[in-house]
Parts: structure tokens; sequence; C-alpha cells
């Protein structure tokens, strides 16, 4: 239901922008998006250092930050100074488990993260520059996964395209975050901090949960 009724704002939101673009003879700007994620996609208080990765205290696992982020937007210009920005943004995640214990398995884990952010942004002209605040909603969902084992009955490699730790694929969580809009030749450069909080765990499992907690900087190149 919550799905549906994001669902259902964020089309009636759209549909607002294409009035107003087509009252003022205007077409949305479209633009493509680069990232870098600043969280982690899995919480780990307390980690130490393990070849680059997380550590998780008092589990098998190990997790890393994402070391990008892409995708594309379009934003609709509304009236009061605000805007209304829907992007399509695509990370890769992974967490690797090993089982010391039992049958001494090695077990990677990789899956594609998306998310479709709807956000209302409200502009402060300043100059050339246009601050702006915004906040909305998103939509996460979790696809592709791929899960490899690797033990001593299978040195090749077993794999498999799902995961025992997979806990809910789609979400929705709520979006604030803060940024400035710039003309750079003919392109709009808009630099970017967001902040998502989700309203449940992607993947879960003793000693491993899904950070509700995420941080991005992205830019958007606009033409």
């Amino acid at each position: 239901m919550r799905n549906l009724v994001i669902a259902a704002l964020a089309l009636a939101a759209c549909s607002a922008g294409l009035r107003a673009q087509e009252s003022e003879g205007l077409k949305p700007t479209l633009s493509l998006k680069v990232g870098i994620p600043v969280t982690d996609m899995f919480s780990a208080s307390n980690t130490s250092a393990f070849g680059g990765q997380n550590q998780l205290p008092g589990s098998p696992y190990t997790s890393a930050v994402p070391r990008y982020e892409f995708g594309a937007g379009a934003e609709f210009h509304l009236p009061y100074h605000l805007r209304f920005e829907v992007d399509g943004l695509y990370k890769r995640g992974g967490f690797n488990s090993f089982n010391a214990y039992g049958n001494g398995a090695y077990r990677p884990t990789n899956f594609n993260w998306w998310e479709v952010p709807g956000v209302f942004k409200y502009n402060i002209a300043v100059g050339h520059f246009r601050p702006f605040v915004d906040f909305g909603a998103s939509m996460r969902h979790i696809s592709t996964i791929r899960q490899t084992t690797y033990s001593a009955a299978t040195p090749a490699g077993a794999i498999l395209d799902n995961a025992a730790e997979i806990h809910n694929r789609n979400s929705v969580g709520a979006v604030a975050g803060f940024g400035i809009t710039f003309k750079k030749g003919p392109f709009e450069l808009t630099p970017e901090a967001r902040y998502t909080r989700w309203a449940n765990q992607a993947f879960a499992g003793p000693g491993l949960r899904t950070n509700l907690d995420q941080g991005d900087v992205l830019l958007g190149i606009g033409f």
C-alpha cells in the first residue's frame, strides 16, 4: 500500500510538472547523475580493517562501501520557486561470508541495487547560483543476486541466483538533501548531498544488517 501511495504521489507531481511545462512552453531538464556513496550498505560498529573491507563484529560477514553510483534524472519546473525531480540510480553491492567452523565455505554475494527517488526542490536564487533544499521519497529494488559457494566439496564454486540473507527486495524511504545549481557553458551542474532513511532491510542474517541510514554525494549534469 505504501508503494502505491508513493507511486501515486510521484505520478501526480510529474503530471503537475508536465502541465507547467506545457503552459510555459518549456521542456523538462534532463540530466546524467554520477555519485559516491558515503555510507556502507551494511551496519558495522567497532569495525576492524580486513582487506579494505569492514569486518562485522561477532559474525562471519564482511562488506564494503560501494565505489560509485550513476543514473539519469528529469527535472520539472513548478510555480513558487519549486522544482520536482525524479531519478533512476544504480549501485553494485555485495558482501562476503566465511564459515570457519562448519564446512569452511566462503560465499561472496553480489547484487544490483536500484533506486527511484522523487524529490521536491525549493530554490533560493542568488545571481547565477541557485541553492536549494529538497525532500521526498524513494523506492528501492534489489535484482540479479548472485551467491557463489566455495568449499572443499565445491572448489570450482556452486552458483546460486539468490541468497538466504535476502529479506526485502523492495523498500521505500524518506529523502532529504541540499545542493546548488549553476551554469557551466552549455551544461547545468548540480552538486548535491542526500540522506535517505529506508523503512526496512534488504538483507539480514546473524551479524548482517542492512544500514537503514544512507548518505550519497551526487553530481547532476543537465542539458
